[in-house]
């Protein structure tokens, strides 16, 4: 974690904003990191905190200097390419040599492109004392988090809003939009963080701020969404979807400390985890996985790839509290600045007490896979009637011989329907049946950029498209990703997602679509890739269903009742008053309903309550 403030049009020193003493106190405001150290001078003050996890992140120093440049970087970051990087800038990949000490040798050599050429999960700024600039950068994922405040005097950049926060005479002012998106739980806002006057850098992209001019991020990435068209499927692609996924829980076992892993039991953590247990770097007896159950179903089912694999620490977490506040909440919010985009995070603080307990500094987790590498494809058909390949949709549709004609003879009549019509509107139906003040709805366009997230023009509607394009992917990870690395951190412990190994999307996308679904049968490719790892039940388990809920109902946190007169004004400004009593009141006549809508309801309120909290604090 990092915190830096370098000085732009002003006369001020950064010293006059913060002390290096101050910003580490908020980059670990638990417990102190491994190392840790501040650079400055009259012109810019530099902070990091580092856990020690890699076998070369034991000789990092915190910040890092280049011998030849005198450029000081503060970095958090994982390299997965220390090879090809080393063969690229001629340097010897001995142990001693940390990742920031070869992105430094990447910048000295490629300047602001080097960021495009750096596998893992990374955010850093490397100032130059001499040219007196900083240069900026975010992973292609988004996994470490960059936040960041700039005017013509000043730049505040951070892994967490909380160190921008420790900086004084910022005057932040709480988002409106963002507090909406909060409270109603859509938490796409991908540039936006909770206060107005500071951004995220995006995924994917640079930013270089020098003393004058009007910095603005750069994307240096994007995917490659064309594919070979197909209407047969061959094994070479399996075969390569498998060498890359492999490639990809590889990489994230590389530590110097004891792994876990995350396990729902579902199709896409199991599988991490089932590769993980013949890539670990310490005796399988000292592997542990987490999982929580809140249907009949999923304890068998975590059992199960455990039987299967020999795994003898399974933790399993029954009926979580959903939901929950007290020092969980409290302990999010000190870490990362505001009330955390993704609420999972607080159900998992057993665990990473557990995790910090036994030794465990890495955390794998399934995250990521439902939005791209094991989408469900639904749209093959679509895709493959606009290519005309009608032979192709008539064997894909699902059913009986007479079943598929009878399709076939609707999409001959009427045509395929427009996938992005038929999208999950979900997300729009929130803002437009909760509590949010129509006024403020409409004044902002609020509702009309949540419709634009959604539903993003392109020419094109691939399967490809669909994926990269879907909000989820697009605009959601951000905000899990952010809160979940600076909230395990907090324990000392990272997160990693194999899912989102960008050489493993990226073989994904150059896939064939035809390789992605079959029938009423999606992750195809997925599926067939992990034959011979997972028990079949959640191999080929065409859905989600696991069961009814453990006891039959939702753990959901007591509502405490407030009225609306004692919110904060930020969320006076928002909600409809009226709107608000009547759902209340409902939450207080059926406490322990367990519909969809009850449960929403009683979401929205765990948000309300972590909102003023926030804005009380």
């Amino acid at each position: 974690m990092f915190a830096a403030i370098m000085i732009r049009g002003s006369r001020d020193s950064p010293q006059d904003h913060a002390s290096g003493e101050d910003l580490l106190g908020a980059l670990t405001p638990y417990a102190p990191a491994d190392v840790s150290g501040i650079w400055q001078n009259d012109r810019a003050l530099i902070a990091q905190a580092r856990h020690h996890n890699t076998p070369e992140s034991l000789h990092e120093k915190a910040p890092e200097v280049c011998r030849e440049t005198g450029r000081v970087i503060a970095s958090w970051v994982r390299l997965d390419n220390r090879t090809a990087l080393c063969a690229a800038l001629g340097l010897e990949p001995r142990p001693g040599l940390t990742d920031p000490q070869i992105i430094l040798a990447a910048h000295r050599q490629w300047g602001a492109d080097c960021a495009a050429r750096l596998e893992g999960d990374f955010s850093f700024v490397i100032y130059d004392p001499v040219r007196d600039e900083a240069y900026c950068a975010r992973d292609a994922i988004g996994a470490k988090p960059f936040y960041y405040f700039v005017t013509e005097s000043l730049l505040v950049a951070a892994t967490s809003v909380a160190a921008i926060r420790a900086v004084k005479g910022l005057n932040l002012t709480p988002d409106l939009q963002w507090t909406a998106l909060f409270a109603v739980r859509i938490n796409l806002a991908d540039r936006q963080s909770a206060y107005t006057e500071v951004k995220k850098l995006p995924a994917a992209h640079d930013l270089m701020v020098r003393v004058e001019g009007a910095p603005a991020p750069r994307e240096y990435f994007q995917f490659d969404l064309v594919a070979s068209h197909a209407t047969e499927r061959e094994q070479k692609w399996v075969d390569a979807y498998r060498a890359a996924f492999d490639d990809a829980v590889d990489a994230r076992a590389r530590t110097a400390f004891l792994i876990g892993a995350e396990s729902s039991a579902g199709l896409d953590s199991s599988s991490v985890v089932a590769t993980l247990v013949d890539r670990l770097p310490h005796a399988r007896d000292d592997f542990h996985c987490f999982g929580m159950a809140m249907f009949e179903d999923e304890p068998e089912l975590l059992l199960a790839t455990a039987a299967m694999h020999d795994i003898r620490h399974t933790h399993i977490l029954l009926r979580p509290r959903i939901a929950p506040t007290g020092d969980s909440f409290t302990r999010a919010l000190k870490a990362i600045g505001h009330p955390p985009e993704h609420e999972q995070m607080l159900q998992v603080q057993p665990f990473l007490e557990q995790c910090r307990s036994l030794g465990i500094r890495s955390l794998l987790s399934g995250y990521g896979g439902d939005e791209v590498v094991t989408s469900f494809a639904r749209t093959l058909t679509t895709e493959l009637w606009h290519r005309h390949a009608y032979g192709a949709v008539f064997d894909e549709l699902p059913g009986s011989p007479v079943r598929r004609l009878a399709e076939f003879g609707k999409l001959l009549l009427k045509g395929p329907p427009d996938p992005r019509a038929t999208r999950d509107h979900g997300m729009t139906q929130l803002l437009e049946q909760g509590c949010l003040n129509q006024e403020f709805l409409r004044d902002s366009g609020l509702l009309e950029q949540v419709q634009r997230w959604l539903t993003p023009e392109h020419p094109d509607n691939t399967l490809n498209v669909l994926a990269a394009s879907g909000a989820g992917f697009r605009h959601g990870r951000a905000a899990r990703l952010e809160s979940e690395a600076n909230y395990a951190a907090t324990f000392g412990i990272e997160y990693r997602y194999p899912m989102f190994d960008r050489a493993l999307i990226q073989q994904f996308f150059a896939t064939p679509s035809i390789e992605k679904r079959r029938r009423d049968m999606g992750r195809y490719l997925h599926r067939r890739a992990m034959q011979g790892r997972l028990p079949d039940r959640i191999l080929w388990q065409k859905t989600k269903w696991m069961g009814q809920k453990l006891n039959g109902s939702t753990n959901l946190e007591p509502h405490q009742p407030v009225r609306f007169e004692e919110l904060p004004s930020i969320l006076q400004l928002i909600l409809d008053r009226s709107f608000f009593e009547q759902a209340q009141k409902a939450q207080i006549d059926a406490p322990d309903e367990a519909t969809q809508s009850a449960v929403r309801r009683a979401l929205f309120f765990f948000h309300i309550r972590q909102i003023a909290e926030w804005a009380r604090g």
